[in-house]
Protein backbone atom coordinates (compact mmCIF):
# COMPACT_ATOMS: atom_id res chain seq x y z
CA UNK A 1 0.00 0.00 0.00
CA UNK A 2 2.85 2.35 0.55
CA UNK A 3 4.85 1.40 -2.34
CA UNK A 4 1.38 2.00 -4.12
CA UNK A 5 0.85 5.82 -2.45
CA UNK A 6 4.79 6.76 -3.07
CA UNK A 7 4.27 5.51 -7.03
CA UNK A 8 1.31 7.41 -7.08
CA UNK A 9 3.01 11.08 -5.16
CA UNK A 10 6.18 10.52 -8.24
CA UNK A 11 3.40 9.98 -10.90
CA UNK A 12 0.57 12.39 -9.74
CA UNK A 13 -1.83 9.90 -10.20
CA UNK A 14 -4.70 10.85 -7.98
CA UNK A 15 -7.31 8.16 -8.75
CA UNK A 16 -4.07 6.00 -7.31
CA UNK A 17 -4.34 8.04 -4.01
CA UNK A 18 -8.36 7.86 -3.95
CA UNK A 19 -8.14 4.03 -4.12
CA UNK A 20 -5.90 3.88 -0.58
CA UNK A 21 -7.91 5.87 0.61
CA UNK A 22 -11.22 4.24 0.00
CA UNK A 23 -9.39 1.12 0.72
CA UNK A 24 -7.65 2.03 4.21
CA UNK A 25 -9.11 5.35 5.07
CA UNK A 26 -7.63 8.77 5.45
CA UNK A 27 -5.93 8.13 8.54
CA UNK A 28 -3.73 5.80 6.75
CA UNK A 29 -2.28 9.04 4.83
CA UNK A 30 -1.93 10.58 8.17
CA UNK A 31 0.04 7.18 10.05
CA UNK A 32 3.19 8.01 7.50
CA UNK A 33 3.61 11.48 9.11
CA UNK A 34 2.94 10.11 12.95
CA UNK A 35 4.59 7.04 12.20
CA UNK A 36 8.21 9.37 11.73
CA UNK A 37 8.73 7.95 8.43
CA UNK A 38 11.67 9.53 6.76
CA UNK A 39 10.70 10.01 3.03
CA UNK A 40 6.80 11.04 2.67
CA UNK A 41 4.22 10.77 -0.67
CA UNK A 42 4.28 14.83 0.38
CA UNK A 43 8.04 15.04 0.31
CA UNK A 44 8.08 13.19 -3.21
CA UNK A 45 5.02 14.64 -5.01
CA UNK A 46 7.35 18.43 -4.19
CA UNK A 47 10.08 17.13 -5.54
CA UNK A 48 8.42 16.00 -8.80
CA UNK A 49 6.31 18.89 -8.55
CA UNK A 50 3.03 17.23 -8.67
CA UNK A 51 0.79 20.18 -7.55
CA UNK A 52 -2.55 18.48 -7.52
CA UNK A 53 -1.10 15.55 -5.75
CA UNK A 54 -0.06 18.06 -3.13
CA UNK A 55 -3.10 19.72 -2.87
CA UNK A 56 -5.68 16.47 -2.31
CA UNK A 57 -2.44 14.96 0.08
CA UNK A 58 -2.82 17.79 2.42
CA UNK A 59 -6.57 17.78 2.33
CA UNK A 60 -7.20 14.15 2.73
CA UNK A 61 -4.46 14.05 5.55
CA UNK A 62 -5.40 17.17 7.38
CA UNK A 63 -1.74 17.39 8.28
CA UNK A 64 -0.25 19.96 10.43
CA UNK A 65 2.15 22.57 10.44
CA UNK A 66 4.60 20.55 12.02
CA UNK A 67 4.31 17.73 9.86
CA UNK A 68 4.48 19.86 6.68
CA UNK A 69 8.18 20.62 7.91
CA UNK A 70 9.12 17.28 8.58
CA UNK A 71 12.77 16.57 7.33
CA UNK A 72 13.75 13.56 5.14
CA UNK A 73 16.64 11.66 5.13
CA UNK A 74 18.42 14.66 3.65
CA UNK A 75 17.45 16.70 5.59
CA UNK A 76 15.02 18.60 3.43
CA UNK A 77 11.70 19.41 3.81
CA UNK A 78 8.50 19.20 1.31
CA UNK A 79 9.48 23.37 0.19
CA UNK A 80 12.95 22.59 0.03
CA UNK A 81 12.15 19.80 -2.54
CA UNK A 82 9.68 22.11 -4.17
CA UNK A 83 12.09 25.00 -4.01
CA UNK A 84 15.00 23.58 -5.70
CA UNK A 85 12.59 22.08 -8.69
CA UNK A 86 11.43 25.72 -8.90
CA UNK A 87 7.79 24.05 -8.39
CA UNK A 88 5.91 27.74 -8.01
CA UNK A 89 2.82 26.49 -7.80
CA UNK A 90 3.69 24.06 -4.82
CA UNK A 91 5.85 26.60 -2.70
CA UNK A 92 3.37 28.91 -3.00
CA UNK A 93 0.48 26.87 -1.69
CA UNK A 94 2.76 25.50 1.05
CA UNK A 95 3.23 28.67 1.66
CA UNK A 96 -0.53 29.83 2.08
CA UNK A 97 -0.91 26.73 4.16
CA UNK A 98 1.80 28.06 6.61
CA UNK A 99 0.09 31.32 6.47
CA UNK A 100 -2.95 30.11 7.48
CA UNK A 101 -1.22 28.43 10.26
CA UNK A 102 0.59 31.19 11.73
CA UNK A 103 3.33 28.95 10.86
CA UNK A 104 5.42 30.41 7.20
CA UNK A 105 8.13 32.43 8.89
CA UNK A 106 9.48 28.73 11.13
CA UNK A 107 8.85 26.81 7.31
CA UNK A 108 11.15 29.43 5.74
CA UNK A 109 13.41 29.26 8.38
CA UNK A 110 13.77 25.86 8.14
CA UNK A 111 16.93 24.22 7.35
CA UNK A 112 18.58 20.90 6.08
CA UNK A 113 21.30 19.36 7.41
CA UNK A 114 23.54 21.65 5.58
CA UNK A 115 22.03 24.87 7.17
CA UNK A 116 19.90 25.83 4.47
CA UNK A 117 16.61 27.28 3.74
CA UNK A 118 14.43 26.91 1.22
CA UNK A 119 15.17 30.40 -0.28
CA UNK A 120 18.84 28.94 -0.15
CA UNK A 121 17.57 26.02 -2.53
CA UNK A 122 16.12 28.36 -4.67
CA UNK A 123 19.33 30.25 -5.28
CA UNK A 124 21.52 27.17 -5.91
CA UNK A 125 18.95 26.28 -8.76
CA UNK A 126 18.48 29.39 -9.93
CA UNK A 127 14.32 29.57 -9.72
CA UNK A 128 14.02 33.31 -9.68
CA UNK A 129 10.06 33.11 -9.99
CA UNK A 130 10.88 31.11 -6.61
CA UNK A 131 12.88 33.31 -4.99
CA UNK A 132 10.79 36.23 -5.40
CA UNK A 133 8.27 34.53 -3.53
CA UNK A 134 10.07 33.16 -0.97
CA UNK A 135 11.35 36.44 -0.51
CA UNK A 136 7.76 38.46 -0.10
CA UNK A 137 6.53 36.18 2.45
CA UNK A 138 10.28 36.13 4.24
CA UNK A 139 12.49 38.66 3.60
CA UNK A 140 14.53 37.94 6.68
CA UNK A 141 15.40 34.57 5.36
CA UNK A 142 18.07 36.58 3.25
CA UNK A 143 19.70 37.22 5.81
CA UNK A 144 20.32 33.45 6.91
CA UNK A 145 24.06 31.79 6.42
CA UNK A 146 24.72 28.42 6.12
CA UNK A 147 26.98 25.87 7.87
CA UNK A 148 29.73 27.30 5.97
CA UNK A 149 29.03 30.58 6.70
CA UNK A 150 27.39 31.25 2.80
CA UNK A 151 24.79 33.64 2.37
CA UNK A 152 22.27 33.95 -0.55
CA UNK A 153 25.09 35.68 -2.69
CA UNK A 154 27.83 33.70 -1.59
CA UNK A 155 25.88 30.43 -3.00
CA UNK A 156 24.29 32.28 -6.12
CA UNK A 157 28.02 33.37 -7.65
CA UNK A 158 29.54 29.48 -6.09
CA UNK A 159 26.56 27.83 -8.44
CA UNK A 160 27.25 30.07 -11.08
CA UNK A 161 23.43 31.86 -11.09
CA UNK A 162 24.81 34.74 -12.14
CA UNK A 163 21.02 36.57 -13.10
CA UNK A 164 19.92 35.15 -9.61
CA UNK A 165 22.58 37.40 -8.01
CA UNK A 166 21.66 40.58 -10.05
CA UNK A 167 17.99 39.29 -9.07
CA UNK A 168 18.85 39.62 -5.54
CA UNK A 169 21.06 42.57 -5.34
CA UNK A 170 19.11 44.83 -7.35
CA UNK A 171 15.37 43.96 -6.92
CA UNK A 172 15.37 42.08 -3.38
CA UNK A 173 17.90 43.19 -0.96
CA UNK A 174 17.60 46.49 -0.82
CA UNK A 175 19.00 48.38 1.58
CA UNK A 176 20.58 45.15 3.34
CA UNK A 177 22.67 44.58 0.34
CA UNK A 178 25.56 46.76 1.85
CA UNK A 179 25.62 44.41 4.95
CA UNK A 180 25.81 41.34 2.52
CA UNK A 181 28.20 42.52 -0.31
CA UNK A 182 31.40 41.92 2.06
CA UNK A 183 30.24 39.10 4.27
CA UNK A 184 32.57 36.42 3.95
CA UNK A 185 32.16 32.98 5.26
CA UNK A 186 33.77 30.55 7.18
CA UNK A 187 36.94 31.58 5.87
CA UNK A 188 36.59 35.30 5.25
CA UNK A 189 36.08 34.99 1.62
CA UNK A 190 33.26 37.83 -0.05
CA UNK A 191 31.60 37.13 -2.95
CA UNK A 192 34.01 38.52 -4.76
CA UNK A 193 36.91 36.40 -3.54
CA UNK A 194 34.82 33.35 -4.98
CA UNK A 195 34.00 34.90 -7.99
CA UNK A 196 37.33 35.58 -9.02
CA UNK A 197 38.72 32.51 -8.09
CA UNK A 198 36.28 30.79 -9.96
CA UNK A 199 37.01 32.85 -13.52
CA UNK A 200 33.45 34.43 -13.37
CA UNK A 201 34.26 37.60 -15.54
CA UNK A 202 30.24 38.95 -15.80
CA UNK A 203 30.22 38.93 -11.78
CA UNK A 204 33.25 40.13 -11.21
CA UNK A 205 32.58 42.99 -13.47
CA UNK A 206 28.81 43.26 -12.17
CA UNK A 207 30.37 43.40 -8.73
CA UNK A 208 33.00 46.34 -9.01
CA UNK A 209 29.90 48.24 -10.08
CA UNK A 210 28.35 48.22 -6.70
CA UNK A 211 29.37 51.31 -4.61
CA UNK A 212 29.39 49.69 -1.38
CA UNK A 213 31.44 46.91 -2.31
CA UNK A 214 34.99 46.76 -0.81
CA UNK A 215 37.15 45.71 -3.75
CA UNK A 216 39.94 45.02 -0.88
CA UNK A 217 38.35 42.99 1.48
CA UNK A 218 40.69 40.43 2.93
CA UNK A 219 39.61 36.69 3.89
CA UNK A 220 40.99 34.73 7.06
CA UNK A 221 44.86 34.37 5.65
CA UNK A 222 44.94 37.91 4.60
CA UNK A 223 44.50 37.21 0.60
CA UNK A 224 42.71 39.83 -1.51
CA UNK A 225 40.75 38.77 -5.17
CA UNK A 226 43.83 40.37 -6.53
CA UNK A 227 46.19 37.95 -4.50
CA UNK A 228 43.77 35.05 -5.28
CA UNK A 229 43.96 35.80 -9.48
CA UNK A 230 47.78 36.36 -9.63
CA UNK A 231 48.59 33.63 -7.77
CA UNK A 232 46.20 30.83 -9.65
CA UNK A 233 46.18 32.63 -12.81
CA UNK A 234 45.49 30.01 -15.41
CA UNK A 235 42.84 31.05 -17.57
CA UNK A 236 42.84 33.59 -20.44
CA UNK A 237 40.71 36.28 -19.26
CA UNK A 238 42.92 37.15 -16.32
CA UNK A 239 43.88 40.01 -17.22
CA UNK A 240 40.48 41.74 -17.72
CA UNK A 241 39.31 40.54 -14.79
CA UNK A 242 42.66 42.30 -13.25
CA UNK A 243 41.60 45.26 -15.59
CA UNK A 244 38.29 45.84 -13.96
CA UNK A 245 39.12 45.35 -10.56
CA UNK A 246 41.58 47.65 -10.75
CA UNK A 247 39.66 50.10 -12.29
CA UNK A 248 37.50 50.13 -9.00
CA UNK A 249 40.52 50.89 -6.53
CA UNK A 250 41.50 46.98 -5.92
CA UNK A 251 45.09 46.29 -5.39
CA UNK A 252 47.21 43.51 -3.93
CA UNK A 253 47.99 42.63 -0.20
CA UNK A 254 51.60 43.46 1.33
CA UNK A 255 51.13 40.13 2.60
CA UNK A 256 50.35 37.79 -0.99
CA UNK A 257 53.49 39.51 -2.36
CA UNK A 258 55.47 37.06 0.22
CA UNK A 259 53.14 34.79 1.33
CA UNK A 260 51.12 33.02 -1.07
CA UNK A 261 50.89 29.84 0.97
CA UNK A 262 47.98 29.60 2.72
CA UNK A 263 44.56 27.39 1.42
CA UNK A 264 42.15 29.99 0.27
CA UNK A 265 38.38 28.63 0.56
CA UNK A 266 36.32 25.67 0.77
CA UNK A 267 35.44 23.60 -2.27
CA UNK A 268 32.59 25.65 -3.64
CA UNK A 269 31.53 22.66 -6.13
CA UNK A 270 31.25 20.29 -3.30
CA UNK A 271 28.13 21.40 -1.20
CA UNK A 272 28.87 18.65 1.79
CA UNK A 273 32.52 19.62 1.92
CA UNK A 274 33.03 21.61 5.07
CA UNK A 275 36.62 21.74 5.52
CA UNK A 276 38.65 22.02 1.60
CA UNK A 277 40.34 25.15 0.55
CA UNK A 278 39.91 27.46 -2.50
CA UNK A 279 43.28 26.07 -3.53
CA UNK A 280 42.04 22.50 -3.89
CA UNK A 281 38.54 24.07 -5.78
CA UNK A 282 41.42 25.92 -7.89
CA UNK A 283 43.20 22.79 -8.77
CA UNK A 284 40.13 20.88 -9.75
CA UNK A 285 39.26 23.55 -11.84
CA UNK A 286 43.15 23.60 -13.65
CA UNK A 287 42.39 20.05 -13.98
CA UNK A 288 39.06 20.69 -15.75
CA UNK A 289 40.95 23.05 -17.95
CA UNK A 290 44.05 21.21 -18.59
CA UNK A 291 41.24 17.63 -19.54
CA UNK A 292 39.67 19.85 -22.32
CA UNK A 293 42.54 21.53 -23.53
CA UNK A 294 44.32 18.38 -23.83
CA UNK A 295 41.54 16.86 -25.74
CA UNK A 296 41.74 19.73 -28.51
CA UNK A 297 45.70 19.19 -28.94
CA UNK A 298 44.71 15.56 -29.00
CA UNK A 299 42.17 15.98 -31.91
CA UNK A 300 44.25 18.86 -33.43
CA UNK A 301 47.25 16.53 -33.80
CA UNK A 302 45.29 13.57 -34.98
CA UNK A 303 44.15 15.51 -37.84
CA UNK A 304 47.84 16.63 -38.85
CA UNK A 305 48.93 13.20 -38.44
CA UNK A 306 46.32 12.23 -41.11
CA UNK A 307 46.78 15.47 -43.03
CA UNK A 308 50.95 14.92 -43.45
CA UNK A 309 50.58 10.94 -43.76
CA UNK A 310 48.18 11.36 -46.83
CA UNK A 311 50.71 13.71 -47.96
CA UNK A 312 53.10 11.15 -48.42
CA UNK A 313 51.19 8.92 -49.64
CA UNK A 314 49.70 11.85 -52.05
CA UNK A 315 52.17 14.21 -52.60
CA UNK A 316 51.13 17.33 -54.54
CA UNK A 317 51.49 17.17 -58.21
CA UNK A 318 50.63 13.57 -58.45
CA UNK A 319 52.63 10.68 -59.56
CA UNK A 320 53.69 9.25 -62.67
CA UNK A 321 51.67 6.18 -64.37
CA UNK A 322 53.51 4.87 -66.53
CA UNK A 323 56.91 4.35 -67.49
CA UNK A 324 58.93 7.17 -69.01
CA UNK A 325 60.53 7.40 -72.31
CA UNK A 326 64.13 5.71 -72.36
CA UNK A 327 67.38 8.61 -71.77
CA UNK A 328 70.78 7.19 -72.97
CA UNK A 329 73.56 8.13 -70.19
CA UNK A 330 76.81 8.55 -70.57
CA UNK A 331 77.83 5.33 -70.36
CA UNK A 332 75.60 4.69 -73.36
CA UNK A 333 73.40 2.35 -71.24
CA UNK A 334 68.99 3.60 -71.53
CA UNK A 335 67.45 3.93 -68.45
CA UNK A 336 63.66 5.50 -68.57
CA UNK A 337 63.66 9.34 -67.23
CA UNK A 338 60.68 8.28 -64.95
CA UNK A 339 58.74 5.00 -63.64
CA UNK A 340 55.39 4.60 -62.28
CA UNK A 341 55.33 5.69 -58.45
CA UNK A 342 57.86 8.50 -58.91
CA UNK A 343 56.64 11.99 -57.93
CA UNK A 344 56.05 14.39 -60.59
CA UNK A 345 57.29 17.32 -58.70
CA UNK A 346 60.45 15.54 -57.71
CA UNK A 347 61.51 15.36 -61.21
CA UNK A 348 61.05 19.29 -61.54
CA UNK A 349 62.88 20.52 -58.38
CA UNK A 350 64.35 17.41 -56.89
CA UNK A 351 66.15 19.73 -53.69
CA UNK A 352 62.78 21.45 -52.92
CA UNK A 353 60.79 18.73 -53.35
CA UNK A 354 62.99 16.90 -51.27
CA UNK A 355 63.16 19.50 -48.21
CA UNK A 356 58.88 19.14 -48.62
CA UNK A 357 59.12 15.93 -47.44
CA UNK A 358 61.60 16.10 -44.56
CA UNK A 359 59.34 19.11 -42.91
CA UNK A 360 56.39 16.81 -43.91
CA UNK A 361 57.80 14.53 -42.40
CA UNK A 362 59.01 16.27 -39.05
CA UNK A 363 55.44 17.38 -38.90
CA UNK A 364 54.31 13.75 -39.04
CA UNK A 365 56.24 12.61 -35.88
CA UNK A 366 55.29 15.84 -33.64
CA UNK A 367 51.82 15.24 -34.26
CA UNK A 368 52.72 11.35 -33.33
CA UNK A 369 54.72 12.45 -31.03
CA UNK A 370 51.63 14.93 -29.57
CA UNK A 371 49.25 12.23 -29.55
CA UNK A 372 51.90 10.32 -27.15
CA UNK A 373 52.22 12.41 -25.30
CA UNK A 374 48.78 12.70 -24.24
CA UNK A 375 48.23 9.28 -24.01
CA UNK A 376 50.90 9.13 -21.54
CA UNK A 377 52.31 6.03 -21.44
CA UNK A 378 55.39 6.77 -19.06
CA UNK A 379 55.45 8.52 -16.37
CA UNK A 380 56.19 12.51 -15.88
CA UNK A 381 57.63 14.42 -12.85
CA UNK A 382 53.96 16.23 -12.83
CA UNK A 383 50.62 16.80 -15.19
CA UNK A 384 52.09 20.52 -15.80
CA UNK A 385 55.52 19.01 -17.49
CA UNK A 386 52.95 17.03 -19.69
CA UNK A 387 51.24 19.77 -20.72
CA UNK A 388 54.28 21.88 -21.47
CA UNK A 389 55.55 19.08 -23.31
CA UNK A 390 52.06 18.30 -25.45
CA UNK A 391 52.08 22.62 -25.97
CA UNK A 392 55.78 22.23 -27.32
CA UNK A 393 54.35 19.16 -29.75
CA UNK A 394 51.58 20.83 -30.66
CA UNK A 395 53.51 24.32 -31.36
CA UNK A 396 55.88 22.86 -33.26
CA UNK A 397 53.65 20.70 -35.43
CA UNK A 398 51.77 24.16 -36.16
CA UNK A 399 55.39 25.41 -37.52
CA UNK A 400 56.06 22.72 -39.58
CA UNK A 401 52.60 22.87 -41.82
CA UNK A 402 52.46 26.12 -41.83
CA UNK A 403 56.10 26.35 -43.95
CA UNK A 404 54.87 23.06 -45.36
CA UNK A 405 51.91 24.72 -46.60
CA UNK A 406 54.07 27.25 -48.16
CA UNK A 407 56.27 25.09 -49.85
CA UNK A 408 53.70 23.34 -51.79
CA UNK A 409 52.17 26.76 -52.99
CA UNK A 410 55.78 27.81 -53.81
CA UNK A 411 56.39 24.22 -55.67
CA UNK A 412 52.89 24.53 -57.79
CA UNK A 413 53.04 28.24 -58.49
CA UNK A 414 56.73 29.32 -58.99
CA UNK A 415 56.30 33.04 -59.16
CA UNK A 416 54.47 33.52 -56.11
CA UNK A 417 57.36 34.19 -53.84
CA UNK A 418 58.61 36.76 -56.53
CA UNK A 419 55.29 38.67 -55.69
CA UNK A 420 56.15 41.62 -53.60
CA UNK A 421 52.78 41.49 -51.81
CA UNK A 422 53.36 37.69 -51.06
CA UNK A 423 57.22 38.05 -49.77
CA UNK A 424 56.86 41.04 -47.65
CA UNK A 425 54.03 39.03 -45.71
CA UNK A 426 55.50 35.77 -45.41
CA UNK A 427 58.69 37.69 -44.58
CA UNK A 428 56.75 39.56 -41.52
CA UNK A 429 55.19 36.43 -40.35
CA UNK A 430 58.52 34.35 -40.41
CA UNK A 431 59.96 37.05 -38.14
CA UNK A 432 56.93 37.18 -35.81
CA UNK A 433 56.77 33.30 -35.52
CA UNK A 434 60.02 32.91 -34.96
CA UNK A 435 60.36 35.36 -32.01
CA UNK A 436 57.01 33.71 -30.60
CA UNK A 437 58.82 29.71 -30.59
CA UNK A 438 62.11 31.18 -29.13
CA UNK A 439 60.05 32.95 -26.59
CA UNK A 440 58.09 29.87 -26.16
CA UNK A 441 61.00 27.18 -26.03
CA UNK A 442 63.60 29.43 -23.59
CA UNK A 443 60.85 29.46 -21.10
CA UNK A 444 59.64 26.28 -21.64
CA UNK A 445 63.57 24.51 -21.51
CA UNK A 446 63.40 26.85 -17.86
CA UNK A 447 60.17 25.69 -16.31
CA UNK A 448 61.46 21.43 -17.74
CA UNK A 449 64.79 22.26 -15.81
CA UNK A 450 62.99 23.21 -12.68
CA UNK A 451 63.68 27.48 -13.28
CA UNK A 452 59.85 28.63 -13.14
CA UNK A 453 60.42 31.97 -15.47
CA UNK A 454 56.65 33.37 -14.19
CA UNK A 455 57.98 33.03 -10.25
CA UNK A 456 54.09 31.86 -9.80
CA UNK A 457 53.90 28.13 -10.36
CA UNK A 458 56.59 26.78 -7.81
CA UNK A 459 54.75 28.97 -5.07
CA UNK A 460 51.25 27.83 -6.07
CA UNK A 461 52.73 24.26 -5.88
CA UNK A 462 54.56 24.97 -2.84
CA UNK A 463 51.64 25.95 -1.30
CA UNK A 464 49.67 23.20 -2.15
CA UNK A 465 52.04 20.93 -1.29
CA UNK A 466 52.40 22.48 2.30
CA UNK A 467 48.26 22.58 2.67
CA UNK A 468 48.84 19.16 2.45
CA UNK A 469 51.38 18.04 4.37
CA UNK A 470 49.51 20.10 7.34
CA UNK A 471 46.06 18.47 6.77
CA UNK A 472 48.11 14.93 6.73
CA UNK A 473 49.83 15.99 10.25
CA UNK A 474 46.50 16.97 11.63
CA UNK A 475 45.09 13.62 10.19
CA UNK A 476 47.73 11.89 12.46
CA UNK A 477 47.71 14.16 15.51
CA UNK A 478 43.58 12.87 15.14
CA UNK A 479 44.62 9.45 15.14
Amino acid sequence: MEAKLFDAACSGNLDALYDVVRESGAAVLLKLHLSGSVETPLHLASMFGQAEFVREYMRLCSISAHQLSQLNQDGCSPLHLASAGGHLEIVQYLLEFGKQKSVVEDLCMKTDIDGRTALHCAVVTGKIDVIDVLFVHCPQASKEVTLQQETVLHLAVKHHQHKALEFLIDQKLGLSVEDLLNVGDREGNTILHLATAKRQLQTVRYLVKQPNLNVNAQNSYGLRALDIMFVYAVNSNNWQMEEAIRLAGGHRSQMATTNVQAPLHHDPLNTSSGSSSLAEVDKNEKQEWLKEMRSGILVMASVFATLTFQVALAPPGGLWQDWGPNAVTSNGSAIPAYRPGQPILYGLDRFEFSLLMLINAQAFFASIATIIMSIRPFKVRSQSQAWRIMQIGALLTVTFITFEFVIIVHLIVKKLLKQPIYLVSFTIWSVVLGACLISFFRKSMMYLAGRDPFGRIASSVKGLKNSSSSQAIQNTESA
